[in-house]
C-alpha cells in the first residue's frame, strides 16, 4: 500500500498514547464515517533482549519488562479495532529497549524522561521518513506535544514538526500534566464529546490492561482518569465533555 487516504492519521509513540489521550476524537470521527489510521512508532523489539541484568520483573532492570512489545501491540490491534481505526506499526523499539553495543541506552527509567542518547539523534528523520507516505495532501496529520518529555514523545514531535504538514494539530500527551513550555505558540481549540463518544473511547481504551495495572492500578482508575480530564477539558470550554488540542495561530483577518 502506498499511503492512507485523506482523513485523520494519528500519530502515536507508543500503543495507548493515541487511544488515551485523544480516544474521544477519534470516536467522533469514526462514527461519523471519517478514515482514520494510528501509526505506532515505537513498538517493535522484544524487552528479554534489553533487559541486561533483569532476573525477572523485580530485576534491577525489571522496569524495562512492565509490557512485552508483543503484549502492547496485541492490546492496541484490540483497542484500535474495537475504534474501527487502521493500524500500522512502524515497528521501532521503545527507547527502554533500545541499545548499542549490546548495552541499554536509558541505563535507568528517569533518563527516558532527559535528553535522547546520542545514538537517537537519527531518529526523527527515519521517523519523519516513514511517516511521509502516509500523510498525502489533505490528511490531518495528530502529533504529540511531548508533554512530559519522555524522550520517544519528544523525538515523535522532532519528526512531525520536520514533515512540517500544514494544519497539524497538536495533543496533550495522557497522563502527564500540561506546562505552558509544552504549547508556548500554540492555540488551544475544544472540541466537545458526547456519552456515545466516551463510552466508544473508554472502551477502547480499557484494552491497554498492562499499562492500566502498571500506572493506575487496574481499568477502573484510568477510566476515571480519563473522565476527570474530559469534564475539566469541557468545563473550560462551556461542555459537559471535551477534548483539548493545539493548533498554529493562524494568519490574522
Amino acid at each position: 500500500m502506498s499511503g492512507a487516504p485523506p482523513g485523520h492519521v494519528v500519530v502515536s509513540p507508543h500503543p495507548d498514547d493515541a487511544v488515551w489521550s485523544l480516544g474521544g476524537r477519534i470516536a467522533r470521527w469514526t462514527a461519523a464515517g471519517l478514515p482514520v489510521t494510528v501509526v505506532t512508532v515505537f513498538d517493535g523489539a522484544d524487552a528479554a533482549d534489553a533487559a541486561d541484568g533483569a532476573h525477572g520483573s523485580d530485576g534491577p532492570d525489571g522496569w524495562r519488562l512492565i509490557a512485552e512489545p508483543a503484549v502492547r501491540r496485541r492490546e492496541d490491534r484490540a483497542a484500535l479495532a474495537a475504534l474501527g481505526v487502521t493500524r500500522i506499526s512502524l515497528g521501532l523499539p521503545d527507547a527502554a529497549l533500545r541499545t548499542t553495543a549490546g548495552r541499554p541506552r536509558y541505563r535507568a527509567a528517569p533518563r527516558l524522561f532527559g535528553p535522547p542518547h546520542p545514538d537517537d539523534a537519527v531518529l526523527p528523520a527515519a521517523v519523519a521518513g516513514a511517516l511521509r507516505p502516509w500523510c498525502p495532501p489533505g490528511t490531518r496529520l495528530h502529533a504529540p506535544l511531548a508533554v512530559g518529555r519522555h524522550v520517544d514523545h519528544a523525538l515523535v514531535r522532532a519528526a512531525v514538526e520536520e514533515l512540517a504538514a500544514p494544519g497539524t494539530a497538536w495533543y496533550e500527551d495522557f497522563p502527564y500534566p500540561l506546562r505552558h513550555r509544552d504549547h508556548a505558540g500554540l492555540v488551544a481549540r475544544c472540541d466537545p464529546l458526547t456519552p456515545a463518544d466516551l463510552d466508544r473511547w473508554l472502551a477502547g481504551a480499557e484494552h491497554y490492561t498492562g499499562q492500566a495495572v502498571a500506572l493506575f492500578g487496574g481499568p477502573g482508575p484510568l477510566r476515571d482518569a480519563l473522565l476527570a480530564r474530559a469534564r475539566a477539558h469541557g468545563a473550560a470550554a462551556g461542555h459537559p465533555y471535551a477534548d483539548r488540542h493545539w493548533l498554529r495561530p493562524g494568519p490574522p483577518g
